[in-house]
């Protein structure tokens, strides 16, 4: 998890979102910021020592002008201006984990012996999502260790339906 001031960014941000209703705007804009903001040369020009905070200002603008709304534009400009542009893909990270806290989302990742279809992921999350009162969000892994059945985290609960965690259990209960 974030931390440090691209957290008391994100924070800010989902405020004026949450004010705004415009959760899914913010999270294109600082989408688009975080991928524009993490490549190799647009890292260099912005960590350069040579260029003033006026001129990495400009670009941001030239970079971002008219492709994002004009709040995130603003955030665009001040964090190259304060040259904290590195800070974007953790902000935009951030943002994403308080937008499923205020859409009442949670992650669970989920491991199974074998992929499963886009059906068998719904009714997995449809299950979780009984049992955690929430809505629930797949990340999916295949281990063919466990066998068979399924492993789920979903934040600090571990629900472990795999037939190997079975077949221990049982070897533990017989004589």
């Amino acid at each position: 998890m974030p931390r440090g001031s691209g957290r008391r960014y994100a924070e800010a941000i989902a405020q004026l979102a949450q004010e705004s209703g415009g959760w899914d705007a913010w999270n294109n804009d600082l989408k688009l910021m975080s991928e524009v903001f993490s490549d190799r040369d647009v890292i260099r020009y912005f960590a350069g020592p040579k260029r003033t905070a006026q001129e990495k200002e400009a670009m941001a603008s030239r970079m971002f002008q008219g492709r994002i709304g004009p709040l995130a534009f603003n955030v665009a400009r001040m964090l190259a201006r304060q040259h904290r542009v590195h800070l974007v893909p953790e902000i935009h990270e951030r943002f994403q984990e308080l937008a499923r806290e205020y859409h009442g989302i949670v992650i669970a990742e989920v491991t199974t012996a074998v992929p499963v279809d886009t059906q068998e992921q719904q009714r997995i999350a449809d299950h979780l999502g009984r049992i955690t009162g929430k809505q629930v969000q797949l990340r999916t892994k295949v281990d063919p260790s466990i066998i068979g059945g399924l492993v789920a985290r979903v934040g600090d609960k571990l629900i472990d339906g795999s037939v190997v965690t079975q077949l221990q259990q049982l070897r533990q209960r017989l004589p």
